[in-house]
């Protein structure tokens, strides 16, 4: 049965947008020989999770008994696969973990020269990594630039492979993002290994979701689980040996509660480990000022506290070397690759540039509108600002797996605190029946016989 009150069943509702946000993921079997498709049901899961923000809404039985459905099926199906996906990564060995792709070895071999001393941002070279792992081949980041500056699409594993080779023996060709790219959570986190960040990942996301459903009303605890255990999104991160399940807990915490000193350490957390919760944390910092009100900067300052504490050691250590790291991989041309509509452009043609500046365009108007909104839908300028991962020319999976998360978060924040400020859940009242009213009301009401 759906939820008896109108918060229950938005947040149901919302479970389902978060799922169509992540269809290019979730559905791409089905979707991929038609992204239009996929970047059409984004777009809806967009609106619709918006909707989910209004607080006089409330959703039909027939509507939300139907949410709920699809929830319970996503969330089963999500659960197999995740413990599948888990269960078959630890049965791996570290090689194969690490040599997957060229971020586990960013992780975990950055994480190893941490712990011998060494600056990864100006020691690390992800060939000379996954050539110590014993790797087979080459798993690098082609540039429009070097080698591969006349291409206009990206370069196939048979022209990466030689390429990588040869920079590895020293032959500057260009062309290949070699250094550490991430904020130094990432080569922190990364002292976990392999098959440790591919236990702890899951659980940290089981973990942040049970905060949250601990904090919702009784009443809206079991359906706050079925839609946050509905993004089979996330699963396309689920068993690998990287660090953005972790950052995808972290925003779950921060968005669904943009007020304390302890949300504002969540959300800097996850800003100092992956530049992916970048594109989201202005607006919610803007939004978490404008609803704790500027005498309560506590969010703010938990946020700034926690992301210097994880990356100043390093600053310290060598200014231009941490902003080559971690800025530079922003602003170097990077083929288009991923899922959504900036990622169908060629690399040669005006629509990279157009979507690059697409993509910065949403984040700012996610940011306005946290900013200038009306109250209740200032929360929608955070799922607008999300956007900006799937709307750019670089729209990886590991991208795109945030935006239901944190479009269902975003929601149920929300509506948690609109019906904390009315003092109750807003209760559903059937048809003919007279609306609960609280005592004082009614005695209020009542007429007193005198004699």
């Amino acid at each position: 049965m759906p939820p008896a009150d109108a918060t229950g069943r938005r947040i149901a509702i919302a479970g389902v947008a978060g799922i169509l946000l992540t269809a290019p993921l979730s559905l791409q079997e089905s979707v991929a020989p038609h992204p239009q498709v996929s970047w059409l049901l984004t777009c809806c899961g967009a609106v619709l999770a918006v909707i989910c923000l209004r607080p006089s809404w409330t959703p039909r039985v027939i509507v939300a008994r139907s949410a709920i459905v699809v929830c319970i099926v996503f969330c089963a199906v999500s659960g197999i696969l995740g413990i599948s996906q888990t269960v078959g990564a630890l049965q791996r060995s570290d090689q194969q973990l690490l040599c997957s792709d060229d971020v586990a070895p960013d992780t975990v071999v950055g994480a190893q020269e941490v712990i011998h001393g060494v600056d990864p941002y100006t020691a690390f070279n992800v060939l000379e990594a996954e050539r110590k792992l014993g790797c087979p081949a080459y798993s690098v980041t082609p540039l429009r630039s070097g080698i591969f500056a006349s291409l206009v699409a990206p370069p196939t594993a048979a022209q990466i492979e030689p390429a990588a080779a040869a920079a590895a023996l020293g032959h500057p060709i260009g062309g290949l993002l070699v250094g550490f790219n991430y904020p130094a959570g990432t080569a922190l986190l990364g002292v976990l290994g392999g098959h440790g960040l591919v236990l702890v990942s899951p659980l940290a996301l089981l973990l942040a979701g049970l905060v949250i459903a601990r904090r919702a009303e009784p009443s809206a605890r079991r359906v706050t689980i079925l839609a946050l255990g509905a993004q089979a999104g996330l699963l396309a991160v689920v068993g690998n040996a990287r660090v953005d399940l972790l950052v995808a807990a972290l925003l779950m915490v921060a968005v669904s509660r943009r007020r304390g000193l302890a949300m504002g350490i969540a959300l800097g957390v996850a800003c100092a480990i992956k530049q992916t919760a970048w594109f989201i944390a202005p607006a919610l910092l803007v939004l978490a000022l404008r609803e704790g009100r500027v005498r309560d900067p506590r969010y703010q300052l938990g946020a700034l506290l926690a992301f210097s504490a994880v990356n100043l050691p390093f600053i310290i250590a060598g200014p231009s070397a941490w902003i080559a790291g971690v800025i530079a991989p922003q602003i170097q041309p990077e083929f288009p690759l991923g899922f959504g509509p900036g990622a169908a452009g060629q690399a040669g043609s005006g629509v990279v540039t157009a979507f690059a500046i697409l993509m910065i365009v949403v984040v700012v108007a996610g940011i306005v509108v946290c900013a200038v909104a009306p109250r209740r839908w200032a929360p929608a300028g955070v799922i607008v600002s999300s956007l900006g991962l799937w709307v750019g020319p670089r729209s990886l999976g590991y991208y795109v797996a945030l935006l239901g998360v944190v479009a269902v978060s975003t929601v149920i924040g929300s509506n948690l605190s609109q019906s904390a400020r009315c003092g109750e859940p807003d209760r559903v009242v059937a048809r003919g029946a007279a609306p609960s009213e609280p005592l004082a009301t009614r005695m209020r009401r009542t007429p007193i016989k005198t004699t």
